[in-house]
């Protein structure tokens, strides 16, 4: 872009030259192949046509034709501010001498885009060019999912990705993985083959309270995939064989003090890798279920209450999912904030089926502890339905919408020790 008038004349007579030698190649000579010759032409028109534009563009600036300026982000903020300043017909020195700098200092500003500048600095400038910035900010993000784009790395969470040893063939420091991050970015979500499935095929649903951050969902389930990928189960998943007693069994492990854990391998067994990964910033996730390519079901917990409770909430939530929803044809993906309202049928079928799997409504209907809510009546209740006390008080926090409620017996720090978190 041209800023100046030393420029502007500069790129006039860059043109001249140019022109001159585009001139010359029309003249026929034995000295070089004509394909040759055609292509330095084709390269000339270029450069004269991108150089033309910007004399036009300069021109309709100084002489304020051009009253409106556009940006797509932040990034393009500087431009805004120099082609401003031109379009307001002053020289670099005349903003210097407004804002009572050096006109080299407003070079230094613009020949590095305001890099350097403060924010202060950039509202003193707008404020000196009267310029109205009334651009407006839109939060991007669908609970489809669809709208993430590897390329566009800078929405990624890198230095969190970085700092948990995501990119492992990667042995740099985290300046040079900024760097490299248009290359990291894209390698790291294809090595987990999440994002490049036909959209068809790959149906996604994010139960958020808020907007949803796509690519740090898309970071972390491309993590989560890559983890169960390198010890998937020897068995195939099946859906029919989450049986009414499958998952009774599965809920009794809840009454041994190393239930999470041994649930890793009950869930093996049936052909599902447990995942445990930590949610990145910029989400608020509890679990997640998803669909392999090799035949085989994740389930995906992030821990992020360490509450025995919610372990078995979540984990009974997202075993509904998998029996209900996950398959061809519905979904391949989906991803649980727990604490945001069940908007949706699949939702609230899947909290149905935790809340069905953990206390049926016909056993909870006969509950001491929903009415009294204290210890005593929580254990007595918890040997006689067969489950650990932490589903009873926890049963009796979410009803009671009060989660001051038992809080010695929900099992809090019961579960991330478990996982060496």
């Amino acid at each position: 872009m041209i800023t100046n008038e030393k420029q502007y004349k500069s790129t006039k007579a860059s043109i001249e030259k140019l022109t001159a030698a585009f001139t010359t190649l029309a003249t026929p000579t034995d000295d070089l192949p004509k394909v040759l010759v055609n292509a330095q032409r084709s390269a000339l028109r270029s450069q004269i046509d991108e150089l033309e534009e910007e004399i036009r563009f300069y021109e309709n600036l100084r002489a304020g034709r051009i009253s409106e300026l556009s940006a797509e982000s932040l990034h393009d903020l500087p431009d805004i501010l120099i082609q401003a300043r031109i379009a307001r017909g002053m020289s670099q020195k005349d903003l210097g001498d407004f804002l009572g700098v050096a006109e080299q200092q407003i070079q230094r500003y613009e020949a590095d885009r305001y890099r350097a500048a403060s924010l202060d600095r950039l509202t003193e400038v707008a404020d000196a060019l009267n310029v109205r910035i009334a651009e407006r900010a839109h939060l991007i993000g669908s609970p489809k999912l669809d709208n993430v784009d590897p390329s566009a790395w800078q929405a990624f969470p890198l230095a969190e990705m970085y700092k948990r040893g995501w990119f492992e063939d990667f042995a740099g420091s985290l300046s040079q993985a900024r760097k490299a991050a248009s290359d990291l970015i894209p390698a790291f979500l294809q090595g987990a083959h999440s994002q490049f499935v036909p959209t068809a095929l790959h149906r996604k649903s994010v139960r958020s309270s808020g907007h949803v951050h796509e690519a740090a969902i898309a970071a972390w389930e491309a993590r989560v995939r890559t983890l169960a990928d390198r010890n998937p189960p020897e068995r195939k998943f099946d859906r029919d064989c989450l049986t009414d007693d499958w998952v009774r069994g599965l809920v009794t492990l809840s009454l041994d003090e190393k239930g999470p854990r041994i649930a890793v391998d009950y869930l093996r067994d049936a052909g599902i890798s447990l995942v445990i990964e930590r949610h990145l910033p910029g989400t608020l996730l509890d679990g997640a279920a998803l669909a392999s390519s090799n035949h085989h079901a994740i389930v995906a917990m992030t821990l992020r209450h360490d509450r025995l409770d919610n372990f078995w909430f979540t984990l009974l939530h997202e075993i509904g999912h998998l029996k209900l929803h996950i398959q061809s044809g519905e979904y391949t993906a989906i991803f649980d904030d727990n604490d945001s309202p069940a908007a949706d049928k699949v939702e609230q079928d899947a909290d149905y089926f935790a809340q069905e799997a953990l206390l049926p409504e016909a056993c909870w209907s006969l509950a001491v502890s929903r009415f009294t809510r204290n210890e005593k009546a929580v254990l007595t209740d918890a040997k006689r339905f067969g489950v650990a006390p932490a589903i009873i008080a926890g049963r009796v926090r979410r009803d009671a919408n009060d989660y001051t409620l038992l809080r010695t017996m929900v099992g809090s720090g019961e579960v991330r020790r478990q996982f060496g978190l």
